[in-house]
């Protein structure tokens, strides 16, 4: 049997998020992976943190 889902509860706008807290939350995942000894992974996330603020350079304020 399916579980009854509320189709009002499914639609949600997507906020705006500071680049600056996505590039922390992207580092936190980083150190994450490597401790877990996930290396490359970790270095993509580093990477994708520092692209975050490559992109935002870019965007008109």
């Amino acid at each position: 049997m399916t579980p009854s889902i509320d189709p009002s509860a499914q639609i949600h706008q997507a906020q705006p998020i500071s680049p600056l807290i996505l590039s922390d939350r992207l580092i936190a995942l980083a150190q994450d992976a490597d401790k877990a000894g996930l290396t490359g992974t970790a270095s993509r996330l580093v990477t994708l943190a520092c692209a975050v603020f490559d992109e935002s350079a870019r965007r008109p304020h």
